[in-house]
């Protein structure tokens, strides 16, 4: 395990939920487990105040992103599809991860942004660091569920890959953690 870490410090990043984001909406935000933390979404709305995000794994959250940005929202399942205003990948689940030939027909040129938020736990998301290649890199990549040990271990992998550091969240009320690797 030693390996992994490698020289990287790991920040914990504190975010407070009453941060200003220059919106005219109200938010309601789903208290869920199953969603984002609501102090993710913040973080990306004052990261990223407008742009395109590339999300994998669709929920809840997809529908509040995609009020204020482009989102293609890759989803293995049919029942997620077309619930909310993005740019739906239907990319099945093949060999463990996402069917990547269609991924390499459909995913966008340009994006601002990757969320790693899919596929569920119980299919894994190590797929995303073999198929690494599909995807431009050179932008920030946040990894939801870090507090789980695949996806903390997946982030470091390609956090080392990338050679690039990475910030952890603090958890949130659920236990939950996300973690970002900027560009460089």
């Amino acid at each position: 395990m030693g390996t992994l870490f490698k020289s990287f410090i790991i920040t914990i990043l504190i975010l407070n939920s009453t941060t200003i984001i220059n919106t005219e909406e109200t938010m309601e935000w789903t208290d869920s487990a199953h969603s984002i933390p609501k102090e993710l979404f913040l973080y990306i709305r004052e990261r990223l105040p407008e742009g395109t995000i590339l999300e994998l794994g669709s929920g809840w959250a997809s529908g509040q992103l995609s009020k204020f940005y482009t989102l293609y929202s890759i989803e293995h399942d049919h029942r997620w599809l077309n619930r909310y205003n993005t740019n739906y990948i239907y990319a099945p689940i093949k060999n463990r991860w996402y069917n990547v030939d269609i991924l390499k027909r459909e995913l966008p040129e340009k994006y601002d942004l990757i969320l790693i938020d899919g596929p569920p736990g119980d299919i894994g998301r190590g797929g995303f660091y073999t198929n690494l290649w599909l995807f431009d890199t050179n932008t920030i990549i946040i990894f939801d569920d870090v507090n789980r040990k695949a996806e903390y271990d997946l982030m470091v992998r390609v956090a080392n890959k990338l050679n690039r550091g990475f910030t952890v969240s603090a958890k949130d009320r659920f236990g939950k953690m996300f973690g970002i690797i900027e560009p460089r």
